[in-house]
């Protein structure tokens, strides 16, 4: 069993590798079935620079061929320490279930989107349009969620959040109104309710706060959907 934990502790970093490709590779519009590349040559990586945390710790963080930095490096190991650590309390919490690998699915979702939000303020529909599939799919094998409570809090948070996005002019996009459509299918009626709320009031703290500190304008856009995936 311990062993078996391991095993799935480690396909967390493998997760996280792939997490970190997906990222890079999203905002080039290029297919993600790809060989990792550097960005500035082209040449293909070498598999042990395929992950950052490995690159990381090897000091080399260079292209072997051109010599240009690895871009967004803190960012990769942060991406693979985090992801097997959520791995392993998944697996603590769901233990072997099919409910394990419900939310595991879910857990990689939303740290790629917490990404793209954060880094490119961009939810891209290539991976939340599936993802709504996957939770409507979902939500007939989930415990505790009902088909019925899961496209009530779908519709509703479609509803809600579009709303919000005409009122707030530009302030909300089209990304945090499919991310939220998911969550709500997700999470299901009426937890979606408490989500909404508490993303709402977690993203003006942190703008406040932002504000205040002066790192941060009246103008300068805050990404939204990093707060909903924490909720």
């Amino acid at each position: 069993m311990i062993v078996l934990a391991f095993l799935f502790v480690f396909c967390g970093w493998l997760a996280g590798i792939a997490i970190n490709h997906a990222a890079d590779i999203l905002p080039t519009r290029q297919t993600l079935w790809q060989w990792p590349k550097c960005t500035q040559c082209g040449a293909k990586r070498p598999i042990k620079q395929c992950s950052g945390l490995l690159t990381w710790l090897g000091n080399r963080r260079e292209c072997v061929h051109c010599s240009a930095p690895q871009p967004r490096m803190k960012r990769s190991v942060i991406v693979e320490l985090v992801t097997p650590i959520l791995f392993a309390f998944l697996w603590w919490s769901y233990g072997w279930s099919l409910h394990l690998g419900i939310v595991t699915l879910y857990t990689i979702i939303l740290i790629l989107v917490t990404v793209t939000d954060l880094e490119h303020r961009l939810i891209f529909n290539v991976i939340i349009l599936p993802s709504i599939l996957l939770a409507i799919s979902a939500s007939f094998v989930t415990p505790g969620l009902t088909w019925r409570a899961a496209l009530v809090g779908g519709i509703l948070a479609f509803i809600v959040v579009y709303i919000a996005a005409l009122l707030s002019r530009g302030g909300l996009g089209e990304g945090d109104v499919t991310l939220s459509t998911f969550l709500g299918f997700m999470m299901g009626f009426p937890n979606i309710i408490l989500s909404l709320i508490f993303g709402v009031f977690l993203g003006g703290v942190v703008a406040f706060l932002l504000l205040v500190s002066g790192r941060v304008t009246m103008k300068t856009f805050i990404p939204y959907g990093p707060f909903l995936t924490i909720t």
